[in-house]
């Protein structure tokens, strides 16, 4: 076949492809963004200063979704995942504890499996004050993240809206 019948089959196979491989998914993300669908990485701003110190408020930050293609978040990833009571926002916390465990608040600090949880993140600073210093004892389901911003005085997290299914996460924050 000459090169100049096989260019128009190349140009409608082409898009072809690669509109098979984003309704593929081959990196299981729950994003429609091309970006993080095909190339599975894509770039977010931070627009809450719920993850401060760690990204401020307008901070721009990189994205994969290959982080997740052979292993499952971990506590202290960083995830963007679909705000569970409204997929279309993008939110952006720390994951304290997985599945299958427990997690609860204690003077202000994050109880997993009845242990303190280490977060050298927070820097030493008291994390929560006021009506945030307690939560009582809960178990995360199987399949789900319990996740909270690092600005925990001021975050909308898993406290209010319950835990995060896996199906939701993004991805990790990388940069």
């Amino acid at each position: 076949m000459t090169a100049r019948r096989l260019a128009p089959a190349l140009l409608l196979a082409l898009p072809a492809a690669v509109a098979a491989i984003y309704l593929i998914n081959p990196l299981h993300t729950a994003s429609r963004d091309p970006r993080l669908r095909l190339a599975g990485v894509t770039v977010f701003r931070n627009s809450s200063r719920s993850m401060e110190p760690t990204i401020r408020i307008n901070e721009v930050f990189l994205v994969s979704a290959w982080s997740y293609v052979a292993a499952d978040p971990q506590v202290g990833d960083i995830v963007v995942f679909q705000y569970p009571p409204n997929p279309s926002i993008a939110y952006v916390k720390r994951i304290v504890a997985t599945g299958g465990s427990t997690v609860e608040l204690r003077d202000g600090v994050v109880i997993s499996n009845g242990q303190p949880l280490s977060e050298p993140w927070l820097k030493g600073d008291r994390p929560t004050t006021g009506e945030w210093e307690t939560m009582r004892s809960i178990r995360v389901p199987v399949g789900s993240y319990f996740v909270m911003g690092d600005n925990r005085n001021n975050s909308a997290d898993s406290r209010l809206f319950g835990a995060v299914p896996r199906s939701n996460i993004l991805g990790r924050v990388v940069w």
